[in-house]
């Protein structure tokens, strides 16, 4: 098994990943504990507190209550791994596209350039993070608050070195990488298939969502930059997902996934490096150092 240090390669650094709600760090959640045990800060940014996000039992949270109580999950999930530097930048949770919270004038998503950037890179002023970690481009599932997290920190990282742009959001730094996920949905796919074929899924898979799986199994992979090893860091990722009590709960389909297969879903984490840019040929690393 590989040690922390093997895992990420690096030791020293400042790291800061920037996503939608609670409980979307799950993506980079063994990456940010291998950064963390090798001797790496590691600071969270969650836009939004997950407002209209479901409740799996009503014993835990009302939707009046949902957005305080997801930010103690999300507190309470990172303590799992060893940290507590979790900031927000209180915009509300757009919910699902086409849904009409995303006409909500205070949602993420709703939020022009010129508000969003400069609440992202005051943060990362303050920071100074060496690498930045957010949502790829199409959000994972094209969800409205994941893409703008992407597009926002784009944006707040390319601005950063820049003493002229946005001044009043602290003093120029110039971070060294900029990583986003490149997270497959085969994984899912494959995931789900093998609960049905042992018998685990509560419901029958329609043939809508059969051929929707189909679809993920055929789509290529996501280039990715670097491929993280993060099996030393299965059991701190399992604790703090367990944590997003109100997403996942224990008679979910997520609580049913067998330990060999949530061992290999947790095992792998990967993202592909978008600034400087990586060259199509160059096969991934990985370790960052």
């Amino acid at each position: 098994m590989a040690t922390s240090n093997d895992v990420v390669g690096v030791t020293g650094k400042r790291v800061m990943a920037v996503f939608g709600h609670p409980d979307d760090e799950g993506q980079v959640t063994g990456t940010l504990a291998a950064f963390l045990a090798a001797g790496n800060e590691v600071t969270l940014v969650c836009a939004t507190r997950g407002e209209v996000g479901e409740i799996s039992d009503p014993a835990l949270s009302t939707p009046e209550t949902l957005g305080y109580t997801r930010e103690l999950e999300l507190r309470a999930a990172m303590a799992q791994i060893g940290f507590s530097d979790v900031r927000f930048l209180d915009y509300r949770d757009s919910g699902m596209d086409g849904t009409p919270e995303n006409e909500d004038e205070r949602c993420f998503h709703q939020q022009p350039p010129e508000v969003a950037v400069p609440a992202v890179l005051a943060i990362m002023r303050e920071v100074r993070p060496h690498y930045v970690f957010t949502w790829q481009v199409d959000g994972g599932y094209g969800h409205p608050d994941h893409v703008a997290a992407h597009r926002h920190t784009v944006a707040a990282f390319d601005a950063c070195s820049d003493a002229e742009a946005y001044p009043e959001s602290g003093e120029a730094w110039e971070p060294e990488r900029l990583y986003w996920s490149a997270r497959t949905r085969r994984q899912f796919a494959t995931i789900r298939l093998e609960m049905e074929k042992r018998g685990l899924l509560d419901d029958a898979i329609s043939d809508e969502d059969r051929e929707r799986l189909d679809e993920m199994l055929s789509a290529p992979e996501p280039p990715a930059s670097v491929i993280v090893d993060c099996a030393a860091f299965v059991d701190r990722k399992r604790r703090a997902t367990s944590m997003h009590r109100t997403q996942f709960g224990d008679g979910g389909m997520w609580a049913r996934i067998p330990e060999d297969l949530r061992a290999s879903m947790y095992s792998e984490e990967r993202f592909f490096q978008g600034r400087p840019a990586w060259p199509e040929d160059r096969a991934p690393r990985h370790r960052f150092g």
